[in-house]
């Protein structure tokens, strides 16, 4: 796991030793990047799993302990419709805004939301407010 980490990271990001060895969650932040992982198991195999905040794109996936990665979903704020259809613009901001808090709840069982960044909170808001209309 923590080489393919270092290798497509090793310009950024290097997880604690510590954290390593003895598989302790974590947060960091490096620059403009803010990173939180989680070590778990399942099916009796060990993996990583991150998520990686950032404004230009977020990133998510879990490392398997045979340096399988498995890419997850991301916190999505924008979406598409069709304006020549009646209603679409609606159902697929509701469908987006199901869709953020799903994978919102997941990521805060999973442990990965220890921190967040600023502007995810914000867009965090903007996406599941109710408008007052």
């Amino acid at each position: 796991m923590n080489r393919h980490f270092e290798e497509r990271y090793r310009e950024t990001f290097a997880l604690p030793e510590d954290a390593l060895q003895e598989r302790k969650s974590g947060t960091m932040r490096i620059a403009t990047f803010q990173f939180n992982w989680v070590f778990g198991e399942a099916d009796g195999y060990e993996y990583m799993e991150f998520y990686r905040f950032h404004r230009f794109g977020d990133e998510h996936a879990r490392i398997w302990e045979d340096g399988t990665v498995e890419q997850l979903d991301t916190l999505e704020t924008m979406y598409a419709y069709n304006p020549e259809i009646p209603g679409d613009e609606e159902r697929k901001r509701e469908e987006s805004a199901q869709r953020y808090e799903s994978l919102l709840e997941e990521l805060l069982d999973a442990g990965l939301l220890e921190e967040v960044p600023g502007h995810t909170a914000v867009n965090t808001f903007l996406v599941l407010r109710e408008d007052e209309e």
